[in-house]
């Protein structure tokens, strides 16, 4: 097979079709480069300074289009703009406080709530709290233009790129506290209910401007929560069903309504393979990370099951990330032969780039460009 463009490559593996080789994925929701390994990787390309950070409060706040041209990337984000009135406020102990009240503490590699303002609220507390308005967080002001400009001049898969990391699960922890918030969805499911309608509004009215001015342009819309633990979910399926599922159902819907041709792409951490078959009936079409570290996600048992309702993204594990870089190309080459056969297949890691050896992140990508062209092993 010629080789094709970005563009045509996404597409075919989004239709279950093969391409000419594997499509390749970096720096989007949970493939993105913790700022340390970023500066080292920029410095290890020859790259300058220039790149400014895209956002706050986490510590992974680069995106660079450089890196994306260098390592035949075939993705692209496009971000929602974010207003002043959103930045964190520095606070005199070193903490950062967000427009949502949450407290964020930074501790090495993580960002971690340390203040949760709904905590010790009653269902009025609640009720009666200042959530925070989409239209104050963020604008769209010469967006659509961006996303055009994108779409006609370069040969990307464009995507809408997660404004809130946190989805309705995560939302709800960090505002009320992880074991407040479950404990609420046993013995107090008003206030959670409560908690995730008034988290929905504002992903809803988020959305909503968002794809009125990127719909036309993306092919894949990254929606995220974390609903697994290292073995199993968080949460039973059952009170998946009950609290988060209609919620996400309510976001989906509105995505495909304002971006028809685009597929919907879900963040899930961990040990979700119960949740999945709930997953894809709220709409969910694009799997990640696929954790293979986690309990029941083995590759080749996630494809032979749900890989004709779902396209695979991710996959390849943090540990050789971080190993020699013989493991690293080895394991690269185990996520390509049980995801890739017949198309459905996006290469990235399983999460964030943490600080493995500079060298194995660009071989990475030199591997899937190598061994992932179809027919993959020559077969």
């Amino acid at each position: 097979m010629t080789k094709l463009t970005h563009r045509e490559r996404v597409a075919l593996a989004l239709a279950h079709q093969e391409a000419d080789r594997v499509p390749i994925d970096l720096m989007g929701n949970a493939s993105c480069i913790l700022d340390g390994a970023y500066f080292k990787l920029r410095d290890y390309l020859g790259l300058d300074d220039s790149i400014k950070p895209f956002r706050e409060g986490s510590t992974a706040n680069y995106y660079d289009p450089r890196i994306l041209e260098i390592f035949d990337v075939d993705f692209h984000r496009v971000f929602l703009h974010t207003t002043p009135a959103a930045s964190f406020r520095k606070n005199p102990d070193g903490t950062e406080t967000d427009i949502w009240g949450i407290t964020w503490n930074k501790s090495g590699i993580y960002v971690n709530a340390e203040i949760n303002p709904l905590r010790d609220l009653d269902i009025d507390g609640v009720a009666d709290y200042n959530w925070p308005d989409p239209e104050r967080m963020w604008y769209t002001e010469g967006l659509a233009e961006e996303a055009r400009y994108l779409y006609e001049n370069t040969d990307y898969a464009l995507v809408a790129r997660n404004p809130v990391s946190p989805g309705f699960l995560d939302r709800g922890c960090v505002m009320r506290g992880m074991d407040q918030f479950m404990m609420d969805m046993a013995i107090n499911p008003e206030l959670a209910k409560l908690i995730i309608d008034k988290t929905l509004e504002i992903h809803l009215g988020m959305w909503d401007m968002f794809l009125q001015a990127v719909g036309p342009y993306v092919v894949m819309v990254e929606t995220a929560d974390d609903l697994g633990g290292q073995e199993n979910p968080l949460i039973s399926p059952r009170m998946y069903r009950k609290f988060i599922k209609p919620a996400q159902q309510k976001v989906n819907e509105l995505i495909k309504d304002r971006a028809p041709q685009a597929r919907i792409f879900m963040h899930n951490d961990g040990a979700i393979v119960k949740l999945i078959p709930d997953l894809i009936d709220a709409g969910v079409e694009i799997l990640n990370p696929v954790q293979p570290s986690a309990g029941g996600m083995d590759s080749a048992f996630l494809k032979e099951t749900f890989g004709e309702q779902l396209v695979f993204h991710g996959a390849v594990d943090q540990k050789p990330v971080e190993g020699s870089e013989e493991e690293l190309r080895a394991e690269v080459r185990r996520r390509i032969d049980a995801l890739a056969p017949g198309g459905g297949y996006i290469l990235a890691t399983s999460n964030v780039i943490v600080d493995p050896p500079t060298s194995n992140i660009a071989a990475i990508f030199d591997e899937a460009r190598s061994y992932g062209r179809y027919p993959i092993g020559g077969k």
